[in-house]
């Protein structure tokens, strides 16, 4: 399946982003189907270099490739914005008889103990059961102009590549986003559950048509900036992959801020499959973790919305004994504020009985947490201090539910 984008990793740079701003409103310049007939040949010509040289490859590109698009109107932004998607399934990859360094390391090691270049080639060549072109063909070939044009195993066809570049212009025009809302019409639970697998900022509010998820934008956390701009690209393509789904994000281009608006009537590509259970490594090493104690909790992935305080709050587990029921989340970015929001919203609709564990090393600003029932950990949950804190949590609020 063709899934270019789907990971954040073919999202367009700043350069290549295509938009206009009208009247407040940021508006991408999506292809549609007439270019179609543009991305086709951009597509044949891809093939024409399979096997060419990236150097070879990137002059092709510059003079003929180029031109052809200028020809069928196309914009020379999008033809480079395409041939930068495309170039997540048509690898440059080193193509050698020899291992590259295995060649060079023979070749520096016989010319140490010959006295000519000469006889080190030869030499070198038949240490490595190879004839001397073979190895000077090897040299140099996983240098990156060296390497050459692979061809996908399934070709894309211009229909796929068009709404993947729209996605990817998507994705890259929401790296400049301060916050953004998504609305989820159906399967909501996955999508939420995929906003914390990439551990995103995020709070949730029902509404009647759908759940708004409120996302903190890249260009608002003064740590982490360019990693959790990924992480929210990467989100992106599991928000559009539900029907009626749409996004309101707030941008700033240059010193000017403007609104984005995008839904399922656009043409955008949908390349992702909602997530399953225990997608997060965190999780899952938290859950063997607890197995492993011994104890008499259970840890319970848990598959229940609460609603607090006006709020929706989507905890990942829940540990269980006997009448005792303490809810568990994992939060990954964040900063104080959003720490002390979420804490104030638990206790002000009575839910004491739940622990926050947040990953230190995601901290998005500086500054100290009102107290609460915050368990700190890096990279790994202490299954343990988990334990101990749901312990001391079921001593003082007794046996009883909230």
């Amino acid at each position: 399946m063709f899934a270019l984008g789907r990971d954040g990793g073919a999202l367009l740079p700043g350069a290549l982003l295509a938009f206009r701003v009208y009247r407040g409103s940021l508006v991408p310049r999506y292809l549609t189907e007439r270019d179609d007939v543009w991305v086709r040949e951009v597509l044949d010509d891809l093939d024409g270099l399979v096997g060419r040289e990236a150097r070879e490859v990137t002059e092709a590109f510059r003079g003929r490739v180029l031109e052809r698009a200028r020809r069928a109107g196309a914009p020379p932004r999008a033809v480079a914005g395409v041939w930068h998607v495309c170039a997540r399934v048509w690898e440059l990859r080193t193509k050698a008889p020899l291992p590259p360094r295995v060649a060079r390391r023979t070749a520096f090691e016989e010319g140490a103990r010959c006295a000519t270049r000469e006889e080190a080639l030869d030499a070198a060549a038949k240490r490595l059961g190879a004839t001397e072109e073979q190895l000077m063909s090897s040299l140099l070939a996983d240098r990156a102009s060296a390497r050459r044009l692979h061809p996908p195993t399934d070709a894309p066809s211009p229909r796929q590549v068009v709404l993947a570049y729209n996605l990817s212009l998507l994705q890259g025009l929401l790296l400049r986003a301060t916050d953004l809302d998504v609305l989820a019409r159906s399967y909501v639970r996955s999508i939420v559950r995929f906003a914390k697998l990439r551990r995103l900022l995020c709070t949730y509010d029902a509404l009647e048509d759908g759940l708004r998820i409120s996302l903190s934008g890249p260009l608002s956390v003064l740590h982490h900036t360019t990693k959790y701009g990924y992480a929210l690209a990467n989100f992106v393509p599991a928000a559009i992959a539900t029907p009626g789904w749409s996004i309101e994000a707030r941008c700033l281009v240059g010193r000017e801020s403007a609104t984005l608006r995008a839904n399922s009537a656009d043409p955008i590509a949908s390349t992702h499959t909602l997530p399953k259970d225990f997608d997060s490594a965190v999780e899952r090493r938290l859950a063997r973790d607890v197995r492993r104690l011994g104890t008499d909790w259970q840890l319970v992935r848990e598959t229940a919305a609460v609603h607090a305080g006006g709020r929706i709050f989507f905890p990942d587990f829940t540990l269980v004994r006997g009448a005792n029921r303490i809810l568990v989340e994992i939060v990954g970015y964040h900063t104080p504020e959003y720490l002390t929001s979420k804490l104030r919203v638990l206790r002000e609709a009575g839910l004491t009985r739940s622990i926050v564990c947040v990953d230190e090393s995601l901290a998005c600003d500086s500054g100290e947490v009102c107290a609460g029932a915050v368990l700190r950990y890096r990279k790994r949950v202490d299954a343990r201090a988990l334990i101990d804190a749901a312990e001391r949590m079921a001593s003082a609020h007794g046996a009883s539910a909230d």
